[in-house]
């Protein structure tokens, strides 16, 4: 593709479709040109909110896709919603970007997969973690052999959903918050997979609620899941939207040569060191999406839709993440260990 003004539309408007229209401003040779919603007066509010002067409003979703100029879609919906607009995006022939998750089932999640592999058209997840400072500071040591080969990693996602967040009425639906994992959880779960390198082949689970918990959630907001990975290495991911306490993504790597734990290194590389070294970094302290590094990986996403190929965050990657999170629910379910199913078409 030659180097062009790329146009984005953006369907929703909540607080994800806010953030990103924030950060797709930031982005280089890219304008916000169509805003979809249910009722088209709140796309043309959010469109003045955010000073977008030149943007039509939608209510209707192909109308939206039909847009004069329109090459990139953004996906801000609520989790039932995602897999049929992408699907239909695809078939319009636009590039997009999904929010997490992508969809609460498997049926879904193969028929998204289908239909932008058919399309040809480059996909993004946002597991926008990738850009924060701390998860490239861990991949970049992992890559230069700090720690060694992993064997063992954790990852967790601690973050009370409650009232006093804006989802929490619908989130709390199973029908429309899926579980723990597939609302927020599934945050640490893939950057877990990413910096560990290597797709998770079997899976163990339990979760459960707290017996005093006043927050009414459909599913249990607490889980816990054991990981087998291909190449050998297990880990761990904790999830609780039911705690009472600031936001914590705690992560740990362990490798043969040594040990990163957030924003701290232990390495045989350095044979006088005697303590934790630390690197100053940004590090995930907040689950509101107004301080998701978007901006890292919208750039790198549209740099991928001029070259005609997929970023490393692409739809098939992340169909391995809700893979295995539909193996987390059956573990849960069953009780017993489970294999993970690989997508069709990834």
């Amino acid at each position: 593709m030659a180097k062009r003004t790329l146009g984005i539309g953006i369907i929703g408007t909540g607080s994800a479709a806010g953030a990103h229209i924030d950060n797709f401003k930031d982005v280089t040779d890219c304008e916000i040109v169509a805003i979809c919603s249910r009722k088209q007066s709140r796309a043309a509010a959010l469109a003045e909110e955010k000073g977008l002067s030149d943007v039509t409003s939608y209510s209707k979703l192909e109308s939206f896709l039909a847009h004069d100029g329109l090459d990139v879609v953004s996906i801000c919906t609520p989790h039932p919603n995602p897999p049929a607009e992408t699907i239909a995006a695809a078939r319009a022939g636009k590039h997009i970007v999904i929010e997490k998750p992508v969809a609460l089932g498997r049926d879904d999640l193969k028929k998204m997969v289908t239909e932008c592999n058919k399309a040809g058209v480059c996909t993004s997840v946002c597991f926008e973690l990738h850009w924060i400072g701390l998860f490239k500071n861990i991949k970049a040591m992992i890559k230069k052999g700090m720690v060694g080969n992993p064997f063992y990693g954790e990852a967790s996602y601690y973050h009370g959903i409650g009232p006093h967040i804006r989802q929490y009425d619908w989130n709390i639906k199973k029908r429309m918050g899926g579980d723990a994992l597939l609302t927020a959880g599934c945050h640490a779960l893939d950057g877990l997979i990413w910096l560990m390198g290597s797709r998770v082949v079997e899976v163990a689970a339990m979760s459960n609620t707290s017996k005093r918990n006043p927050w009414k959630f459909g599913y249990d907001p607490n889980s816990i899941a054991i990981l087998k990975f291909e190449n050998g290495a297990i880990g761990k991911v904790g999830t609780s939207i039911e705690c009472r306490q600031p936001y914590l993504m705690p992560i740990i790597i362990q490798g043969d040569r040594g040990t990163i734990w957030n924003d701290r290194f232990s390495t045989l590389d350095l044979p006088g060191q005697n303590d934790w070294g630390q690197i100053p970094t940004d590090l995930p302290e907040s689950g509101s999406v107004d301080d998701h590094p978007y901006r890292g990986q919208f750039q790198e996403f549209l740099d991928n839709v001029r070259r005609g190929k997929s970023p490393h965050n692409d739809l098939h990657a992340a169909a391995h993440v809700h893979e295995v999170i539909f193996a987390i629910q059956a573990a849960i379910r069953t009780r017993v260990t489970v294999k993970v199913r690989r997508t069709p078409g990834t």
